[in-house]
């Protein structure tokens, strides 16, 4: 990127982020900015990496949706394709097909004109390709989860569940004393008030609360002293934690939605980005995850909703049920089992 270039990008960043959170402009510059970063990234990638591959032609590219390198290197050394997303099917040139499937933002129906420009440099002579699936298509979210699931082609959809068998150092050591256990993950733009928020609301309560705040959030130096109550967790898995944990509170993203509802733990979901909003709203109509606003949170609300969520026999029902679901979709089996019949169909 030239000078000139990176300058125009980082003005154009930082008057994003003049504007107010909730404001529906930030929202629509966040997303033409991220556009631009996507295909940027891809041109970068085939840029670097085509020449390996003309070399070392592979026997299958498997491409998450947005990765538009993975198609365009598929197209330019003539192999196969699948194509991988971890949650909603696109309908009808919707984003998701949901309540506003008559609608898509403008960031939506610009960067589909200029996907299309992007990709005829490359060979491509198809439009619409921001609704382009392949063959096979996998995605973690089960139909269950899916906007007009009715209309799912089956044989091109696969919907496989979460990936959890992923290697992790185990380095967490329960240490609740055999009360409920309470997990709180950062959010984006998280900062020493957000987890404040929770110090005040379940000081001295009958949980034993974790504030998973990663390794570059705010660490206990930032924050208030800790009641005896809680622990700070920078680095463990959530994978190893989820197991003993009674409560989430998450961004709604699918990874943690996946992950908890795997493990059979409600979910209470504080969303900020808009993708999260809308996997928040779809859940929240099936009864399997709680909402609470990220804009005006209080100590009092996450309380009330914490107690709320851990009485409420119906939600947690409902989530052992979802987890069956996912539990039983197959996993990284069930999509190996896919690939290699997708492969032995094509004679390879």
């Amino acid at each position: 990127m030239s000078g000139n270039v990176g300058k125009a990008v980082l003005i154009g960043h930082l008057r994003m982020l003049e504007l107010p959170i909730n404001d529906p402009k930030r929202s629509e510059e966040v997303a033409s900015f991220v556009f631009r970063w996507i295909l940027n990234s891809a041109a970068i990638v085939v840029r670097e990496v085509d020449k390996f591959y003309e070399e070392n032609r592979p026997d299958l590219v498997i491409y998450e949706e947005a990765a538009y390198a993975g198609r365009i290197l598929a197209k330019l050394r003539h192999c196969p394709a699948i194509q991988y997303y971890p949650d909603f099917i696109q309908h009808n040139r919707m984003v998701y097909g949901g309540p506003n499937a008559d609608y898509n933002p403008p960031s939506i129906v610009n960067f589909s004109r200029l996907l299309d420009s992007f990709l005829w440099a490359y060979g491509f002579e198809e439009t619409n390709n921001f609704d382009h699936s392949e063959d096979l298509n996998l995605y973690q979210f089960p139909r269950e989860f899916q906007f007009n699931a009715d209309s799912i082609d089956s044989r091109r959809f696969c919907f496989v569940g979460p990936f959890l068998d992923r290697p992790f150092t185990p380095m967490w050591k329960n240490h609740s004393g055999g009360r409920r256990v309470i997990l709180v993950s950062a959010i984006p733009g998280t900062d020493a008030n957000y987890f404040s928020r929770f110090i005040e609301a379940l000081s001295g309560s009958e949980y034993h609360v974790i504030l998973s705040v990663g390794e570059h959030m705010p660490t206990s130096a930032e924050l208030q002293t800790l009641p005896a109550n809680f622990e700070i967790n920078t680095s463990a898995s959530h994978l190893e934690i989820l197991p003993h944990t009674d409560l989430h509170v998450y961004s709604g993203g699918p990874t943690g939605t996946l992950e908890g509802l795997y493990f059979g733990v409600p979910l209470i979901a504080i969303p900020f980005e808009d993708h999260n909003k809308i996997i928040v709203d779809r859940l929240s109509e099936l009864g399997v995850v709680l909402n609470l606003p990220s804009q005006s949170l209080t100590s009092r609300m996450i309380r009330e909703k914490i107690e709320a969520a851990l009485r409420d026999s119906a939600f947690l029902s409902r989530v052992k049920e979802m987890q069956g679901v996912i539990r039983s979709s197959g996993g990284s089996v069930m999509a190996a089992d896919r690939i290699d019949d997708y492969l032995a169909g094509r004679g390879s």
